[in-house]
């Protein structure tokens, strides 16, 4: 990270220097006083008055150094040095040699305070004043150098050697200092590229969406960054400084965490696992959190460093994933039950149609036929939601005035629903159409019906509103829809609401709240499967006490809506075309050519397409249309369809299944280019649709 720092400009040393010299002068300040004025008051009373005002000056001019700190430093460093040369120029003349001693000071004290080069300067003028005052013969006693001969010879030798001791201080004091300078400097470099190291560091950190932090061995927090704060409902650094878990966390998790700390501090291993905790709003949080021993440079450890990464969105998905998987799993189970019951249905249906018709002299075998009949239909409408929920059904979407069909529809809830009820319309009337199955839909909002009135049992208030929105992409992914104009339908209650544990499994199948025998626990799982299959999205929201509003959106068209056509009611038809019949169900296939036969039909039967092909290889004539179920052993329906368009390019086809999900059939279906019967169906319905595709009429699937 070092080579990252922006280098640091050299240092004003004169910096340190300021201060250095304010404290010098406070000291020698006090100590002139404490010195100069008894000096002052001897010499005085000698009759040295030169000494006196000598000593007056310096001290006057130190203490007005010390007071006036503005003055700049290498001026206020200058006069300061001057007070010993003073004192040593003006002690010369009257204690001789001794007086040199004030002028290594002023020599030494330059050196420190203004460098080597004005420390040299100063011992040369101490130096020349020195040999000046012994050739001048001013120099006070000549006692203090004996009775010698060229006196002023001896000065000049005093005067050399003090200028070599001088210099010599001089030139060491300087060489220190100069030395002190560079080392302060670069330790302040130094300091500032930490700095700036830390702040990088600091600012790299606080950047991480994870939680980074070290411990001490005491498990004390001793570094950290927001997202750690952030994670223990903190703001203030100095709330989690040296502090423990134990400060802000719950004593159960707090001791969680404690002996995950003591097992990496006590065993020097990495730990790496997933942990749960509580946000300051309740809400579960997951973290993978990874911690490693801290160490120094003998290998003991010393703390811990730790990194802890929210993956709760990652949980929130895999939970996602996982219950599609299980929708997708149930709703293949339930889509095969499905094709396999219809089938059964389809014999049911058919021959109690048979057994109506026979018993139509008999009143009490009519009754049991009702009966029959009406439990065939209660199971075709429970197989019909398990296809839905399968999001298996093949759907007949048309263009529709939402408006319209929901007010149309409303007639019928209102009837589902009690008198302590009261159900009200809010239809906007700005909305789009949209392409829907109007049967579908119609299913969707008598389930929504349904779910709401028994949530009021004590009665209440449902509506059912209509609405233009505008899904934005960040609506959009909560939704699993796209982003665009919608219509949004709202079907809200004042019931007794769901808790969010119950909102999280409403749309599975087969989850349920109501007791034994009150519902089957597919009424929304099929909401859900329609709504999805129709290419919208739902969305749920509710508290317990104060009811559910569920919210459909369905993506807006601009095609005009399909104008319905009066259905005439038609006798039921007959002809004498050969027919070729393909049904692996026996019961199914049975029923079926009795009653083409019934109609005057000539038909040929196969149990798959193998079997078909065979049949018509081994025949001269032509095959005026084909009936095949969907999905066969051997060869699927289809499959059949593209081998015999080989020889009869033009035979029309009609598919029968429980269900299909095939891509091709349901884009044949859609632009109706071929016929589709779905099963149970009645008789009449199949018989019906023969004619109508051997007429080339519309044939649109039932």
């Amino acid at each position: 990270m070092r080579d990252f720092v922006t280098p640091v400009p050299d240092v004003d040393v004169v910096n340190w220097r300021g201060p250095m010299l304010s404290r010098i002068l406070r000291v020698s300040a006090w100590l002139g006083i404490v010195a100069c004025v008894p000096s002052m008051l001897i010499t005085l009373q000698t009759g040295l008055v030169g000494v006196a005002v000598l000593d007056a000056s310096v001290l006057a001019l130190v203490v007005a150094l010390y007071r006036f700190e503005r003055i700049p430093y290498r001026w206020r460093a200058a006069l300061f040095c001057v007070a010993p040369f003073a004192l040593g120029i003006g002690l010369l003349g009257i204690f001789g040699v001794y007086g040199q001693l004030f002028l290594i000071a002023c020599a030494v004290l330059t050196s420190l305070l203004l460098g080597t080069r004005a420390g040299l300067i100063a011992s040369g003028m101490g130096a020349v004043a020195l040999a000046a005052a012994g050739v001048l013969n001013v120099t006070g006693p000549e006692q203090l150098l004996g009775q010698r001969q060229n006196l002023r010879l001896w000065w000049l030798v005093i005067a050399t050697n003090f200028a070599l001791i001088s210099s010599v201080l001089s030139v060491a004091v300087g060489l220190v200092m100069s030395r002190l300078e560079q080392a302060l400097a670069e330790e302040i470099v130094l300091r500032e590229a930490a700095a700036q190291q830390r702040e990088l560091l600091r600012t790299f950190v606080d950047a991480v969406p994870d939680v980074v932090y070290s411990k001490d061995a005491e498990g004390r927090f001793k570094i950290f960054n927001r997202a750690a704060l952030g994670a223990a409902g903190l703001t203030d650094e100095r709330d989690m400084a040296n502090k423990t878990v134990f400060d802000f966390y719950s004593p159960e998790f707090a001791e969680r965490l404690h002996a995950d700390d003591m097992a990496v501090l006590a065993g020097g291993k990495v730990l790496n696992r997933e942990v749960t905790s509580h946000d300051a709003a309740g809400t579960l949080q997951w973290y993978l959190t990874m911690k490693v021993p801290s160490r120094d440079p003998s290998g003991a450890i010393t703390g811990l460093i730790g990194i802890s990464r929210n993956i709760t969105d990652r949980k929130q998905l895999e939970e996602q994933l996982r219950q599609a998987q299980k929708m997708e799993a149930v709703g293949q189970l339930a889509g095969g039950v499905a094709h396999d019951f219809n089938n059964l249905l389809t014999v049911i249906i058919g021959f109690s149609e048979v057994l109506r018709a026979d018993a139509a002299a008999q009143p009490a075998l009519l009754e049991s036929v009702n009966a029959i009949d009406d439990a065939a239909g209660r199971a075709a409408r429970l197989t019909r939601q398990l296809l839905a929920f399968s999001r298996k059904t093949l759907l007949q979407p048309k263009i529709l005035d939402l408006n319209a069909t929901i007010s149309d529809t409303g007639r019928m809830l209102s009837r589902l629903i009690g008198e302590n009820i009261h159900f009200s319309l809010v239809l906007d009337p700005s909305i789009s159409r949209v392409r829907v199955d109007p049967g579908q839909l119609d299913q969707v909002l008598m389930n929504l019906t349904v779910n709401a009135r028994d949530a009021m049992p004590d009665g209440g208030v449902l509506t059912i509103a209509t609405q233009h929105v505008q899904v934005t992409e960040a609506l959009a992914a909560p939704l699993e829809t796209t982003v665009g104009p919608h219509v949004m339908i709202a079907v809200t209650d004042t019931g007794i609401g769901m808790s969010a544990e119950v909102m999280q499994h409403i749309f599975e199948p087969f989850y349920t709240t109501k007791g034994p025998g009150s519902g089957t626990g597919l009424g929304l799982a099929t909401v859900f499967g329609i709504v999805r299959q129709s290419g919208g999205s739902i969305g749920v929201v509710s508290e317990p006490g104060k009811g559910s509003t569920f919210r459909i959106y369905l993506p807006v068209v601009t095609e005009p809506p399909a104008q319905a056509e009066a259905l005439i009611p038609q006798p039921v038809p007959r002809g004498t075309e050969t027919l070729l019949l393909v049904e692996d169900e026996v019961g199914v296939r049975e029923l079926a050519r009795r009653n083409l036969i019934a109609q005057g039909y000539h038909v040929l039967t196969a149990s798959d397409g193998r079997e078909a092909l065979t049949l018509v290889e081994s025949r001269s004539g032509d095959i005026a249309l084909l009936v095949t179920d969907v999905v066969m052993p051997n060869m699927s329906g289809p499959e059949l369809v593209a081998a015999l368009h080989q020889r009869w390019p033009a035979i029309p086809v009609i598919y029968m299944s429980g269900y299909t999900s095939d891509s091709v059939l349901q884009e044949g279906v859609a632009s109706s280019d071929v016929a589709f019967l779905q099963k149970p169906y009645a008789p009449t319905a199949l018989v019906q649709l023969v004619r109508s595709a051997l007429d080339g009429t519309d044939h649109a699937p039932r």
